[in-house]
């Protein structure tokens, strides 16, 4: 796991309209360093532009993937936990008359709402865990020398 993935794409042609087609030129990133991240220059083969490209260690990697792994089930367990407390706890027709509080209607939107996206956003950290490679913030090195957000042109292609 000494080499990511994830390669640095040239994109060369882009055609359709409901399926867009690409064409890449690809070439393979920095070997991954022993220790934390580190940021490399990378010269694009095909037109010659700098960019820089970060690149974490495999043990940063594994963690950051278990982080995200952990977090999206501890986000699940809490969107069911809300849900039940909502609609299981919250909703009985033999319990407390709660109706008559103007406070409850709103709790139960809160904690409704809650308990619908965070499911949304824990299924989404854990897909984003399964394919975390490491690497990331590609910048294009500007005329100023300075590194740009913008890449037009160019990519981080994930390796499936």
């Amino acid at each position: 796991m000494d080499q990511p993935r994830t390669y640095f794409a040239h994109i060369l042609s882009a055609r359709g309209v409901a399926v867009l087609v690409t064409n890449h030129q690809v070439q393979p990133l920095p070997v991954r360093p022993r220790k934390g991240n580190r940021t490399s220059g990378i010269v694009c083969s095909a037109c010659g532009e700098q960019f820089l490209v970060t690149v974490d260690s495999c043990a940063r990697t594994t963690a950051l993937r278990v982080r995200y792994f952990v977090v999206g089930l501890v986000l699940l367990a809490l969107s069911a936990f809300l849900l039940w407390l909502t609609f299981g706890v919250g909703m009985q027709p033999d319990g407390p008359d709660l109706d008559l509080d103007p406070d409850n209607a709103s709790w139960y939107g809160y904690t409704g709402i809650t308990g619908v996206l965070l499911p949304i956003f824990g299924l989404g950290l854990l897909l984003h865990s399964r394919r975390y490679d490491g690497v990331g913030k590609l910048r294009r090195i500007g005329a100023n020398g300075r590194p740009s957000k913008l890449v037009p042109g160019h990519k981080l292609l994930p390796n499936k």
